[in-house]
């Protein structure tokens, strides 16, 4: 908090009672910094999704967890979207919010469940926008991975009746297979991520939205890292097109199953120039915004504080690590948090030729070959086969 007496840098204000980046900051100016911040964002979502021609609708697919970070994009993309409407020569602004239900103990398609009656009450605070739940079962559906990597039985195509009727649970049984809290929470985060590209894609959306904060995007620089996919960190963090692989058979085994189809959606985070503790404030001087959100999400930026320290609890993930360590330290080495994902934006984006049939990134076959000697192949000729379609990190996450 800034003192008494400061002024606002930027409006002269008397009563700045906030610091922003070294600047004392009243509060309309602090809601007005990261609502810019986002603003300018979009628009370069804008002019690099931009077609030749006469300019046609900006739709968009955005993630919504119910976080600060996302429900603060909600906002913004909720303000650009009356902006465009109230201008008659502008393109139409359509994004589509979509939630992943990640509850397991409920069947897909309840609509009494808790993420709906939560989204719910997005819906009535913000009318003029789409919002939709997507259920995290509805992976064994999606088009952009491929099962038969993982060794994972998956009805065929051809029995629809019972294709997915056990699919929550079977979802449960393939998490508890997993060797580790690491290991799930590093699944549960890419299958989000698919079924957020399976919706884009089917639908035909220009772009998909990730509410990453400049803190939450360095966390995930050093989990990638440490999960084993340094190789893939540019693919990852930056925005831009990413190419996504859709298999015609994702649900068989057999070597047709390995044919698929590139395509490129390109992936943005409005809010990566944004430190998560200013999303916080933000959301602290918009009390209706901050109610929407379940009382564990408003409250985790100080339970972060308070458990920062503890990085070898044995129920911790890796990104859970990553993400305590940099909430701690983002406020007094914010110019550190921030040239993580700075430095990220200059790697180059290599491609191999190759794409891992799990996560999706492009694969280092001369990087995976290092680890490999250092700490041995497998000896299950059935897992080789297996795990050459995947990269070293989902190679990891799966076998451990």
């Amino acid at each position: 908090m800034a003192t008494p007496t400061s002024c606002c840098r930027r409006c002269k204000n008397i009563d700045a009672p906030h610091y922003l980046r070294n600047d004392p900051t009243c509060g309309d100016c602090f809601i007005d910094y990261v609502e810019t911040k986002g603003g300018r964002r979009l628009g370069v979502v804008a002019r690099d999704t931009r077609a030749p021609g006469r300019p046609g609708p900006r739709r968009y697919v955005a993630g919504l967890s119910f976080g600060p970070s996302s429900t603060v994009m909600t906002q913004i993309l909720d303000k650009s979207a009356k902006f465009h409407s109230s201008k008659k020569a502008s393109p139409a602004f359509e994004p589509l919010i979509v939630h992943i239900d990640t509850d397991l103990s409920h069947t897909a398609g309840q609509s009494d469940s808790p993420a709906q009656k939560l989204l719910a009450r997005y819906r009535e605070r913000f009318p003029n926008m789409s919002f939709e739940c997507v259920h995290l079962s509805s992976i064994w559906k999606a088009t952009t991975l491929d099962w038969s990597a993982l060794g994972v039985p998956v009805p065929s195509p051809d029995d629809q009746a019972e294709a997915f009727i056990d699919g929550v649970e079977r979802l449960r049984t393939f998490f508890h297979s997993l060797p580790s809290m690491t290991s799930r929470a590093d699944m549960l985060r890419l299958f989000i991520r698919h079924l957020l590209l399976d919706v884009a894609l089917d639908r035909s959306y220009t772009a998909v939205l990730l509410g990453h904060s400049t803190t939450a995007l360095a966390a995930l620089t050093l989990a990638e890292v440490a999960n084993g996919r340094g190789f893939a960190v540019p693919w990852q963090i930056n925005d831009g097109p990413f190419t996504v692989c859709q298999y015609r058979h994702p649900a068989s085994h057999s070597s047709e199953s390995r044919q698929h189809l590139e395509v490129q959606m390109p992936i943005y985070y409005p809010l990566r120039e944004v430190f998560k503790n200013e999303l916080a404030v933000y959301l602290d001087l918009i009390p209706t915004l901050k109610e929407l959100m379940p009382q564990d999400n408003s409250s985790s930026s100080n339970n972060n504080k308070t458990g920062g320290n503890v990085v070898s609890h044995r129920d911790l993930s890796i990104a859970e690590v990553m993400e305590r360590y940099f909430d701690s330290v983002e406020g007094p080495y914010s110019g550190i948090v921030a040239n993580v994902v700075r430095t990220t934006g200059k790697l180059e984006r290599a491609t191999s030729g190759g794409f891992c049939h799990m996560c999706g990134m492009t694969l280092d076959e001369q990087g995976d070959s290092r680890w490999a000697g250092e700490l041995g192949h497998d000896s299950s000729e059935t897992e080789v086969s297996q795990t050459t379609r995947l990269c070293y990190g989902c190679k990891r996450t799966v076998h451990g």
